[in-house]
């Protein structure tokens, strides 16, 4: 039995028998997939057969099975390039792949996790006990998988909690929801130029929305201020830090330790006369630093109640005289690096009938900043 062909049976069969799970066994020595047909057949699962891993694909298309269970040597496609290629298609992630081999040494072995297998079986194979042993890794598969999609779940409830506290905090500012859109992106991207791996670079990408959210708790009449802010002003205004800080405080997920380490630190200054604990240099976390230049580029950058935009080349010049006294000279260097990145953010994530930005730079300096040197 061999070929796509086979399938034509299994297809055809009642719809009560498709509650039965389906495994495809894959081996080109018919005196192997005959006993471990019958094994399974007995023990209640539907199965399918290909003779070589070409076939077996064709089966992953036509079938889905439930799980696999292929031989290592065969001729062409062996079992573990086989399942390596499998595991590349998104689709078959989670799909149970058991390798059945006599390779019993720890090198082979340790080979048949790294490509992708979820088990393996040793030859010869005890076939009163395997439907047994495959009940129980089809078992445990589906049960990781129920784990990982629950887990999944609660960091996309996570993410979204994030995303809608965050656009709170701009909507009081009188904010779009478009200025925490740039500013994490232009965050993530620095934290590539930086050298962040790909998942360090999603958390920034959704930690920093919450990088004002303690501006919550401050009162309209200094938020909403159109004007330059008194030193009293301002000296509430600074405590949107502390509150944030507050707000994502004692919470156990990795996401929001990130954004409560954010919201606390992204006025920090690298020569420590930021606020609101007057970190200086490595003191302040990697993404603290990360974020505060991002938060100034967008600020500077963009029109407010009491500001006109810069230009591109009066904010790149304000930001570069800043390195070493407000920002982080590192961080500098890979925002100059990613910058043909950070315009094309700057542009997809663009206000709807936003001015061009202004050549003179205008008295007001955007209260994120106003404490980086005149």
């Amino acid at each position: 039995m061999n070929g796509v062909a086979d399938l034509e049976p299994i297809l055809e069969e009642p719809p009560q028998a498709e509650e039965r799970p389906l495994v495809l066994i894959v081996d080109d020595d018919l005196l192997q997939r005959l006993p471990m047909r019958e094994s399974l057949e007995q023990s209640g699962f539907r199965v399918a057969e290909a003779g070589d891993g070409f076939h077996a694909w064709k089966h992953l298309l036509h079938m889905r099975p439930d799980l696999v269970i292929t031989d290592v040597v065969m001729p062409g496609w062996d079992g573990f390039s086989w399942c390596a290629t499998v595991r590349r298609e998104a689709r078959f992630r989670h799909l149970p792949i058991v390798l059945a081999t006599s390779l019993d040494d720890v090198t082979s072995i340790e080979h048949a996790y790294d490509v992708g297998a979820t088990d393996f079986i040793t030859k010869p194979i005890n076939w009163p006990l395997l439907g047994h042993r495959i009940r129980y890794i089809l078992r445990s598969a589906r049960t990781a998988l129920a784990l990982v999609e629950r887990e999944m779940e609660l960091l996309r409830t996570r993410g979204e909690i994030v995303r809608r506290l965050g656009r709170a905090s701009e909507y009081r500012d009188n904010e779009t929801g478009l200025h925490i859109q740039r500013m994490s992106h232009y965050a993530a991207a620095i934290g590539q130029g930086m050298g962040l791996n790909p998942n360090e670079q999603e958390l920034l990408l959704n930690a920093a929305p919450m990088h004002d959210v303690g501006k919550i708790g401050i009162p309209d009449r200094i938020l909403l201020k159109p004007g330059r802010l008194t030193s009293e002003e301002f000296e509430i205004m600074k405590t949107h830090t502390v509150l944030g800080g507050e707000l994502l405080d004692q919470e156990p997920s990795r996401l929001l330790k990130a954004a409560h380490s954010i919201a606390l630190t992204h006025h920090e200054r690298w020569d420590g006369s930021g606020y609101p604990r007057g970190l200086a240099g490595e003191e302040i976390p990697l993404m603290g630093r990360i974020c505060s230049l991002a938060d100034v580029f967008d600020a500077l950058t963009s029109s407010r109640p009491y500001k006109r935009a810069w230009s591109l080349e009066d904010t790149l010049t304000e930001i570069r005289r800043g390195s070493g006294s407000v920002f982080d000279p590192a961080v500098v260097s890979a925002f100059d690096e990613v910058l043909p990145k950070i315009l094309a953010f700057k542009e997809e994530f663009a206000e709807v009938g936003e001015e061009k930005p202004f050549r003179e730079i205008d008295t007001a300096m955007p209260r994120e900043i106003e404490c980086i040197p005149s």
